[in-house]
């Protein structure tokens, strides 16, 4: 009867869901990758922000096709031409950050000031107000990264 009972709660415990428990140390994680992603911006530092993305990651920019995985986003962010952008601020507001076992989300606005050089010299200074949303996976090394964002510039 013992080892009948024993195996019962081995089966039982075999078959209990996983934890899918969202901790503050998870959500601590999650804000911090938003903000390794806004310093690899201000520093200019394209590998710094590719580090925060997750392998396929999908970005959805207001008025243009999703850029699916890293050399999209790439050719997106850093066009192989003469072009540049250079990021002078890049303030974040996380509003919301939520989750469940391997999968979270952040909600956030911000404001972007930037100057780009096109192709041909001309330069402009910009300044975005936007709001985002992304979404955040842990991989098997257990750290997380952004495998969706889509943002949407405001008024």
């Amino acid at each position: 009867m013992r080892s009948l009972l024993a195996a019962i709660v081995m089966i039982l415990a075999a078959c209990a869901p996983e934890d899918v428990s969202f901790s503050a140390r998870d959500e601590m994680a999650v804000r911090a990758l938003e903000e390794a992603y806004r310093i690899g911006w201000l520093a200019n530092d394209s590998a710094a922000v590719m580090a925060t993305l997750a392998p396929g990651a999908v970005m959805m920019p207001a008025g243009v096709r999703p850029l699916v995985g890293d050399s999209a986003i790439r050719k997106y962010w850093w066009p192989n031409d003469s072009s540049q952008t250079t990021i002078e601020s890049y303030e974040i507001a996380v509003d919301e950050v939520e989750g469940g076992g391997d999968l979270a989300y952040l909600r956030g606005r911000g404001s972007l000031k930037f100057t780009y050089r096109d192709a041909a010299g001309q330069v402009s200074h910009l300044t975005s107000q936007a709001v985002h949303l992304s979404v955040a996976r842990r991989g098997q090394d257990g750290k997380w990264r952004i495998a969706r964002r889509v943002w949407s510039a405001i008024r």
